[in-house]
């Protein structure tokens, strides 16, 4: 059903990466850890997955939101009180 939605582009790419992990797995590679980063990186973008480094700054920019949203309540609490 998703086929017809986006042309079958998605699901013929992700058919690929898995074609491509099958043939590195039969050709030697023992596990997962062992595959080239490349491979792995390409298989956790097409399943959605973010890296550990794209993470953490979505961490530290969201702190960085809500410290400027407390800063902006503190300032609109002390004009309410004056």
């Amino acid at each position: 059903m998703a086929e017809r939605r986006n042309g079958g582009e998605g699901s013929f790419a992700l058919r690929q990466l898995v074609d491509e992990l099958g043939a590195q797995l039969r050709s030697g590679a023992g596990r997962l850890g062992d595959l080239p980063q490349e491979t792995g990186e390409r298989i956790a973008r097409e399943l959605g997955l973010v890296t550990r480094g794209e993470w953490e700054t979505l961490e530290l920019r969201l702190a960085q939101v809500e410290h400027r949203l407390k800063l902006l309540e503190r300032e609109g609490f002390a004009r309410d009180t004056s």
